[in-house]
């Protein structure tokens, strides 16, 4: 039961702040373009046009060209989504973009410190919006609902922050302490005024603001700026309750589909397995019908798991032979190569010995 083969992507925010180490002084067309086009098409969150903010206009229209276009075509797909949730929730619709910066609109993005999915959570935040992780799941790849957690984390900032939206994003990048001791050790009430120094913010947080203002305001006026988005079809699926943990080849036989499409459906599965409790499965629309057929005759093909957290000096064989099972089955069952070693600490799935 291997993880998916395609493995992470680099997280979006990394790629541009690599590409972003010279600042560009922004030529007089982008200010004015970017005016005149403020005027005519309000955003609903405040956007400032500085130098900062036009300098990543152009850098999106120029070296992280293709990098956008993809981003903005990717988010076609989700945007849609986001928006319904974010109305719901009160959250200015116009932060829908805010992944165009932070993954690039991809569920398997990992950002170099750990900060994983669409959203790019840390751990112990997306914990603390209620999205869990185990040997199974990752739900900060679960696009719905990562932003669901998303939008009540932005809805949490702005309110701490009096509805300074500069200050709610800045602390979405850096958490909310930082900014609070920023303020206070700056005596200074505005991020602007904040960032115009390195003394009080990472440069990943000074950069963040202007990036996502930049990103909104192509994002809602692409052809402006040179973009041509092609519309995808936005996510589109049903859903089917899977009892327990069952490999998603048969799923796929059932619903005459590739494992690849369930996986591309449900980006939160860390395994080729459901996991041991209930889980709502998303399938191809027109699909679930078949898949209840099959589940209705599938209880021999739901697998069990123990778990062990290896000790020192413990190797696959000797774990396998603990639990009397092969070695093969046990690196089967935990995407592990042969030449794959085991460390302490890991979790590894047992399988039980099959039927």
């Amino acid at each position: 039961s291997q993880p998916p083969t395609s493995g992470p992507a680099p997280a979006a925010i990394d790629v541009v702040l690599n590409a972003a180490v010279d600042t560009v002084t922004p030529k007089a067309t982008t200010a004015e373009t970017v005016a005149a086009d403020l005027e005519s098409l309000p955003r609903d969150v405040p956007i400032v046009q500085n130098a900062k903010v036009l300098s990543y206009v152009e850098l999106f229209q120029g070296r992280l060209r293709e990098f956008f276009q993809a981003g903005l075509d990717r988010s076609q797909r989700y945007v849609p989504m986001i928006q319904s949730v974010f109305k719901a929730e009160g959250v200015p619709l116009d932060l829908a973009y805010i992944p165009l910066v932070e993954s690039a609109f991809k569920n398997n993005a990992l950002s170099r410190v750990s900060a994983r999915g669409m959203w790019q959570f840390m751990l112990g935040t997306a914990k603390e919006h209620g999205l869990d992780q185990d040997w199974f799941v990752d739900e900060r790849a679960d696009p719905e609902k990562a932003t669901r957690a998303a939008a009540q984390y932005l809805k949490t900032l702005n309110g701490m922050f009096d509805g300074d939206w500069e200050f709610a994003l800045a602390s979405y990048n850096a958490g909310p302490g930082r900014l609070q001791r920023a303020a206070k050790l700056s005596k200074k009430s505005s991020f602007w005024d904040i960032s115009a120094s390195s003394r009080y913010l990472p440069r990943e947080t000074r950069e963040y603001v202007p990036m996502i203002m930049a990103a909104i305001i192509i994002a809602k006026n692409p052809e402006l700026y040179g973009f041509h988005v092609t519309s995808a079809a936005p996510l589109a699926y049903e859903t089917v309750d899977i009892p327990g943990a069952l490999d998603l080849k048969f799923i796929a036989e059932w619903a005459n589909v590739t494992v690849e499409e369930l996986q591309d459906l449900n980006p939160e599965l860390r395994r080729t397995t459901t996991p041991m409790t209930t889980h709502a499965l998303k399938v191809p629309v027109g699909t679930a019908a078949p898949i209840g057929v099959g589940l209705t005759k599938a209880d021999a093909l739901f697998r069990t798991f123990r778990f062990h957290t290896v000790k020192k000096g413990e190797t696959v064989a000797s774990v396998a032979r603990k639990y009397g099972v092969s070695s093969a089955a046990l690196r089967d069952a935990n995407g592990l190569s042969d030449k794959a070693r085991i460390s302490v600490r890991q979790t590894l799935a047992i399988p039980a010995p099959s039927t």
